[in-house]
């Protein structure tokens, strides 16, 4: 015996609903249907493929991110929140290549300020449109709370900042659930500039003396 439901107004057998929900989620074009239906019963989760390194670099006003993937790469890049109005310098719509910069001032861009540190999240989207497993979105920090020591820097330049940078694996599911801390696989350095790879997605395989991990 057949079971019928009704999806969206329209009766359908039960089998298909979800397959239908998928349909109309592509075709709706503000994506409603994709976070309201199908994103509360699928997990994206983090990602350790689909990206070769991510680079974080922290200027005295702005936010550098530089990612490389490891194939052609046509989705989107964007800061979270910066999705639907698609402007830059929040967001880039590559149309190929391996190699890409998202850089923002500090000010911009759905940033955070806590205490003198810096917050955003970069998503790398490989579809232009939705958002699914395998895509992956970092955390980024650029901490200027560090005091300068007055002695070791007397012969830099007077407006250098002293700043420290992070980047942490983050579930690239704007609705998903922020990592507990044991899950975050944050590389850290104390100079302005660090890197993220697929090896830092704990469980870690490689260790890298250079770089502060936690």
């Amino acid at each position: 015996m057949q079971c019928w439901k009704m999806c969206h107004g329209v009766r359908i057998p039960n089998v298909s609903c979800s397959l239908l929900l998928l349909v109309l989620a592509a075709t709706s074009a503000g994506g409603d249907v994709w976070k309201q239906e199908v994103g509360s019963q699928m997990e994206i989760g983090v990602a350790n493929t689909g990206y070769r390194k991510v680079q974080l670099r922290c200027g005295a006003d702005y936010m550098q991110v530089d990612v490389e993937t490891g194939q052609d790469f046509g989705g989107v890049i964007y800061t979270r929140g910066s999705y639907h109005s698609r402007e830059p310098p929040c967001f880039i719509d590559p149309r190929n290549g391996r190699s890409f910069s998202l850089k923002f001032p500090l000010s911009q861009c759905h940033t955070k300020l806590d205490n003198d540190v810096y917050t955003n999240v970069v998503v790398v989207q490989h579809d232009d449109e939705l958002i699914m497993p395998g895509d992956a979105a970092f955390t980024v920090e650029c901490d200027f709370s560090r005091p300068r020591d007055i002695t070791v820097s007397a012969n830099l330049e007077a407006d250098r900042p002293v700043v420290s940078s992070r980047i942490s694996i983050t579930d690239a599911d704007p609705a998903g659930k922020e990592l507990p801390r044991h899950k975050r696989s944050t590389v850290s350095s104390e100079s302005g500039t660090v890197s993220f790879t697929p090896d830092d997605v704990r469980p870690r395989k490689k260790t890298n003396p250079n770089r502060v991990k936690g």
